[in-house]
């Protein structure tokens, strides 16, 4: 070898040496700042900080500001949102069926806010009247589609408006109510996954029956649909509610976190399985399971799992607000932040009073003083259905927290809504 490929060789080689060792630096600097803060977490966890108290408010205030912000927001067709704002950071989506499927589960959540604040006895000028319009659009407009092969964010759209008509139907029957409840029930046989339960992707196949296997959070979050609208008398499918509750189960570690969903059993020390990355997603599995006798949790897991979330809730904490999905420690994202708390509080309301009443004071104090100054309350920017959803669940949490609404048991009253005479 002429001494010119020598020199080339032990050039190569040193930049290799060089590029090893940069390396090995930014990975042992990558394990001392993850001990800093480690031990930073240790000293003082972040849900021992004061949160910040420009813009907390009395609860009852809380609630009124935030019915307002959703009346005030909701458009002329009783929808909320539009999809015409943009940062750039948003989801992977499509026109239109995604925007179709985020403003039908908005609106979805909109109007079941709406319904609950006028069973709790709030007061706010037209609210009946646009909770009347929230059904209406429900009813009218109610239907969205997977627009292309990956994309299934229709199934998020058709859990929501099924849950908001069939509360209502439980309270005002009418034939309009019941055949668009059944309509969402049909469109979630037609789109569960091909083990059972829901997603809202497809990356594998493009199936007409979904190939990807279901997440656990979304399939819980449509089993609690589900149980509203056989409460209010709609057929609801027997093997449609085994195969979607036993994906929830399989999906629960011996900790009591859970995996992402059915196929992350193949992974599941990756970090949004461990219990501080699921304890946003917990909350629903745990409801659902709970709600319908589960085996593997009642009361005491449920209570377990509420526990870790109020003692572990900076995790969660982390990636509300922010620009991406998953950047967070352990792959946290922030639009499941106040879905998290939501099915937290549908736990608290079925807890007996000493733990209820205990929990409801946590509860609230960490939502109160995440309140804007319009009123809303958001955790991930998203067109403009962001701040319509992320109310919604925040109405629905407090709700569930303040002691003199009611809404430990939200059957005992019932609304004030005309909708039922003026479809019947």
């Amino acid at each position: 070898m002429s001494s010119a490929g020598k020199s080339d060789i032990s050039i190569t080689r040193s930049a290799e040496q060089r590029r090893t060792l940069v390396w090995l630096l930014f990975f042992l600097l990558g394990i001392w700042a993850n001990a800093i803060g480690c031990a930073a977490t240790r000293i003082k966890p972040l849900s021992d900080a004061t949160p910040d108290p420009i813009y907390a408010r009395p609860i009852d205030r809380s609630i009124d500001e935030g019915v307002a912000f959703l009346l005030k927001t909701q458009n002329p067709d009783g929808s909320w949102g539009t999809g015409l704002q943009t940062r750039g950071t948003e989801i992977y989506s499509m026109v239109p069926g995604s925007h179709d499927a985020y403003r039908v589960g908005t609106s979805g959540l909109g109007t079941l806010a709406l319904g609950e604040a006028i069973r709790a006895g709030r007061k706010v000028p037209n609210l009946e009247r646009a909770y009347d319009r929230g059904l209406d659009y429900l009813i009218k407009h109610g239907e969205a589609r997977r627009d292309n092969g990956p994309l299934l964010y229709n199934t998020w759209a058709h859990i929501y408006a099924l849950q908001a008509l069939a509360v209502e139907l439980r309270y005002h029957p009418s034939p309009a109510l019941k055949a668009a409840a059944e309509f969402q029930v049909d469109q979630m046989r037609r789109y569960a996954t091909y083990l059972g339960g829901w997603n809202y992707y497809d990356f594998h196949a493009h199936t007409e029956m979904p190939s990807l296997a279901p997440t656990s959070f979304q399939t819980a979050a449509g089993l609690v649909a589900l149980d509203e609208a056989r409460k209010a008398g709609v057929s609801v499918p027997q093997k449609m509610i085994d195969l979607a509750i036993a994906r929830v189960e399989e999906t629960r570690m011996p900790d009591g976190s859970y995996l992402y969903g059915s196929d992350y059993k193949y992974i599941p020390r990756l970090l949004a399985n461990r219990s501080n990355g699921s304890i946003g997603r917990q909350q629903s599995n745990n409801y659902a399971l709970w709600l319908y006798n589960s085996k593997k949790v009642g009361q005491q897991q449920a209570v377990e799992g509420l526990k870790a979330f109020f003692d572990n809730h900076q995790w969660i904490e982390m990636g509300r607000k922010r620009p991406y999905p998953h950047e967070a420690w352990y792959q946290t994202s922030g639009y499941y932040f106040y879905f998290g708390h939501y099915y937290a509080a549908r736990i608290i309301e079925r807890l007996p009073e000493p733990q209820r009443v205990e929990a409801q004071e946590r509860l609230q104090s960490l939502i109160l003083p995440l309140q804007e100054s319009d009123g809303s309350w958001w955790d991930y920017a998203m067109w403009d259905y962001h701040k319509p959803y992320g109310t919604a669940y925040a109405v629905m949490i407090l709700l569930r927290c303040d002691t003199t609404s009611g809404m430990a048991v939200p059957a005992a009253k019932s609304a004030t809504s005309t909708h039922a005479a003026s479809t019947q």
